[in-house]
């Protein structure tokens, strides 16, 4: 539950940056343009990007990277991080507090 939070969280912070970046891109060249994720990763740590895709071209079918995962990569890195980080943090939020059993006269 925890590691599954602190992920998500960790992808909305990485979705900031990659927010971040494509803003002072924007101020620098005065045209909106948004990185995509495959750039975005690729400029963080080429290396995971690279074997990745060699991992999932051998244990996966052959659509599970093109055009499974490459169409992702297309997308704008800011909004696909936030998305996945944000159904991480809904998905392992901490369970409400169960109300404690009363006992004797009060309850």
């Amino acid at each position: 539950m925890f590691l599954g939070r602190w992920i998500g969280w960790v992808l909305v912070g990485l979705s900031l940056m990659a927010l971040g970046g494509d803003g002072l891109r924007w101020l620098e060249t005065g045209s909106p343009a948004f990185s995509k994720l495959g750039t975005f990763w690729y400029q963080l740590d080429p290396a995971s990007l690279t074997g990745l895709q060699v991992l999932l071209e051998r244990y996966l079918p052959q659509g599970a990277w093109d055009p499974g995962i490459t169409t992702l990569l297309q997308q704008p890195g800011a909004l696909v991080l936030f998305s996945i980080g944000l159904v991480a943090i809904l998905l392992f939020r901490k369970p409400p507090e169960k109300p404690r059993a009363r006992f004797g006269a009060l309850s």
